[in-house]
């Protein structure tokens, strides 16, 4: 065997280890981002489920909008955006302290979005109707904070998080599989029955 031919078998045997490591490593890179995915969802899945995040969505549930209906809470807020003494009750102060957590929740979860950190689709596919419903209830808030601390990017994450959301839940294709069947849950007898009177 010649010299030469021993070169060129070594050169080829060495382009497919080569080859063969690349794809290995394409696999692995694969297998940390899905990873990297799954830990990056559970923490999102974290932060719905932490009791502060849910006793603020309660609160905002509950309060906003209606809120600024109350004359006493649009002065409490200006009052506090602009430095000034304001009239504190509680309701307000929970109120302010809840859509502020809220807000700062998705503003978090939309950075993590749009710099694609966690799956957008994954992340709409389970959270868009609460993204959607938060942004309806606080972006009052929003606006009255951006307008009178004159910062027009606050909470921008936040909103771009609620527009893609409100654009997935319109455009949205059911995902159920089409192989499954579908199981159609009954409404509780007593239930339909409150329901309907």
């Amino acid at each position: 065997m010649s010299l030469e031919l021993v070169s060129a078998i070594a050169s080829l045997v060495t382009a497919v280890v080569i080859a063969a490591t690349a794809i290995a490593a394409i696999i692995q890179l694969r297998h940390m981002r899905t990873n990297n995915q799954i830990a990056a969802f559970l923490a999102v899945r974290s932060e719905f489920d932490s009791d502060a995040y849910r006793n603020a969505s309660s609160i905002v549930r509950r309060e906003f909008p209606a809120i600024w209906e109350d004359a006493g809470f649009c002065a409490y807020m200006i009052a506090i955006l602009t430095d000034r003494e304001p009239i504190e009750k509680a309701r307000y102060i929970e109120a302010r302290f809840a859509a502020r957590l809220v807000s700062n929740t998705h503003e978090n979860l939309g950075v993590l979005i749009k710099s694609r950190l966690v799956d957008k689709d994954l992340f709409l596919d389970v959270y868009s109707f609460t993204v959607v419903s938060m942004w309806d209830d606080v972006q009052g808030f929003v606006a009255l904070v951006r307008a009178l601390i004159n910062e027009p990017a606050l909470y921008e994450n936040f909103e771009y998080l609620a527009s893609i959301a409100k654009d997935y839940t319109v455009a949205r294709v059911p995902l159920y599989p089409s192989h499954a069947k579908r199981l159609a849950p009954q409404v509780p007898p007593l239930a339909a029955q409150l329901i309907n009177e």
